[in-house]
């Protein structure tokens, strides 16, 4: 089985302007790695009304519209964000196709990437644990089917 591991952080900027107008509504940011092969993904958690505005490609409305027939939508707890691939020896970011969804309440976090880079094909469903020891770049929230301990 492919270890994976999301770890999510409050968004210190949250609601703060960056713009006239414009404020930054991620509730969290936070990262998805993925082992063997290695990559990292960025994520950023919106509530759905301001994730959905986000969609930009054919994909990703596709994905919008198949959320809206079912009931995931009207779910205000529900945070979701777009997967967006991190490359750390280019330091470049890239959109794919796949998004995340995580419910605060029932402490699951959900995602599903299609064709990104090295033809990763995969969802799944992860159980989220809430840190105890929380502060400037530690985690709130670790989701993971692999012991963090070890090393890789």
């Amino acid at each position: 089985m492919r270890e994976r591991a999301v770890r999510g952080f409050i968004n210190e900027k949250f609601n703060t302007r960056f713009g006239k107008g414009l404020f930054r509504r991620a509730v969290f940011n936070g990262s998805v790695e993925l082992h063997k092969p290695k990559q990292k993904y960025l994520v950023d958690y919106f509530s759905y009304l301001d994730w959905e505005v986000q969609a930009k490609s054919e994909k990703q409305m596709t994905i919008v519209k198949s959320l809206e027939s079912t009931n995931v939508a009207q779910e205000e707890d529900l945070l979701f964000s777009w997967l967006i691939h991190y490359d750390p020896l280019t330091k470049s970011q890239e959109r794919v196709n796949g998004y995340s969804v995580y419910s605060p309440n029932t402490r699951e976090l959900f995602i599903k990437i299609d064709g990104a880079p090295n033809s990763t094909q995969d969802e799944w469903t992860l159980n989220v644990h809430h840190c105890k020891a929380t502060g400037a770049h530690k985690p709130v929230f670790v989701a993971t089917n692999a012991d963090l301990n070890l090393q890789h």
